[in-house]
């Protein structure tokens, strides 16, 4: 193991040991996280703003950067199937093994790491909720645009700088019958309209098109027993230029007389058509250049970075890991990625 390496884990650990699954939404602005950063970023100056509800925002600055770096430390639940206690980092023979290891607590130990082997200008901006599916953090933070030229938000991207992605909206259908018994004729059962609209939803090209999803079905109470009430939760993701407004009214139109309610809308990147967004990522694709960082295919999951783009910011997706291990039971990044990504940050950084 190279003393890089060596460097970077032990900033991990720390990391992976403080629990900030989300939810449960307990992440606290002076817990175990906030010591952990406090840890691993020595002379910056620090900036923490607690928004409540575990949404916290860690703004270290060191000198007048130019470019910032945006890494989230909300990890989801563990998920079943962990062979092990999730919270405690695993040096393996060529994987870290841990919560968030890869979503994407890994990314932040490389900039600590790196930070200490530098004495450049740098700025990170550590956040504690993009997993809740709200992104109160960013949106706050950018409510005064920072003064940078140039934005990496760390995602899996296997040390890859990637422009574009796609925008991601959930939503809900709320579906209506009348409760009777079962053995009279079905004809206003809520399971069954929600099952319908599915199939029609299904029978379009707005799925293959959209990855659209259906997540999750609750309704009725017994089998004997017609469903006077049913929820979808459902959720789809749009390319970049694609109308998500137009894709829901045409859902909804599918199912008029349900109740239909947005619940998170997460924009493509970039997320307009020669807009602010579509600009500042033209400017991003000069820096990618200009750094010699390995480009990246579009990805299909959502990201903040489609945040700094509609503010006007110039932004790259790029961290270590690949999104194939998010969110998985022992939860892994390579090593080799590892390096890759602070041997990228590091021509970013230095310049």
């Amino acid at each position: 193991m190279t003393e890089r390496l060596n460097r970077i884990l032990s900033r991990l650990a720390p990391l992976i040991a403080a629990d900030t699954q989300n939810p449960p939404r307990t992440i606290a602005s002076d817990g175990p996280l906030a010591a952990a950063v406090r840890e691993g970023l020595p002379g910056f100056d620090l900036d923490v703003t607690d928004l409540g509800n575990g949404s916290v925002i860690f703004d270290a600055v060191r000198g007048r950067p130019s470019v910032l770096f945006n890494v989230h430390l909300d990890t989801v639940p563990a998920a079943q199937g962990w062979s092990r206690n999730p919270h405690e980092l695993l040096r393996a023979e060529d994987r870290a093994i841990g919560l968030g290891a890869c979503d994407i607590k890994g990314a932040a130990a490389v900039l600590m790491a790196l930070a200490a082997e530098t004495d450049a200008p740098m700025r990170l901006v550590l956040t504690t909720d993009e997993e809740a599916g709200k992104s109160w953090c960013v949106r706050r933070f950018l409510e005064t645009p920072p003064d940078v030229d140039f934005a990496v938000v760390a995602e899996p991207t296997e040390a890859r700088a990637v422009t574009r992605h796609r925008g991601l909206v959930s939503a809900s259908a709320r579906f209506s019958g009348r409760s009777a018994h079962a053995s009279e004729a079905v004809t206003q059962s809520a399971v069954h309209d929600a099952a319908r609209w599915i199939g029609a939803c299904l029978e379009t090209e707005i799925g293959p098109q959209n990855r659209l999803n259906f997540g999750r079905i609750e309704g009725g109470v017994k089998p004997n027993m017609v469903a006077a009430s049913a929820e979808v939760l459902y959720g789809f993701r749009a390319q970049p230029g694609t109308d998500h407004e137009a894709v829901l009214a045409e859902l909804r139109a599918l199912a008029p007389d349900a109740e239909h309610t947005t619940r998170f809308t997460g924009p493509a990147l970039p997320s307009d058509a020669g807009g602010p967004a579509t600009k500042a990522q033209a400017l991003a694709a000069d820096h990618v250049r200009r750094y010699g960082l390995a480009p990246g295919e579009p990805v299909h999951f959502f990201t903040e970075a489609a945040l700094f783009a509609a503010a006007g910011v110039p932004v790259a997706v790029l961290g270590p890991g690949s999104i194939a291990q998010a969110h998985t039971a022992d939860e892994w990044v390579s090593y080799d990625s590892l390096l890759a990504t602070y041997e990228a940050y590091e021509r970013i950084v230095t310049g």
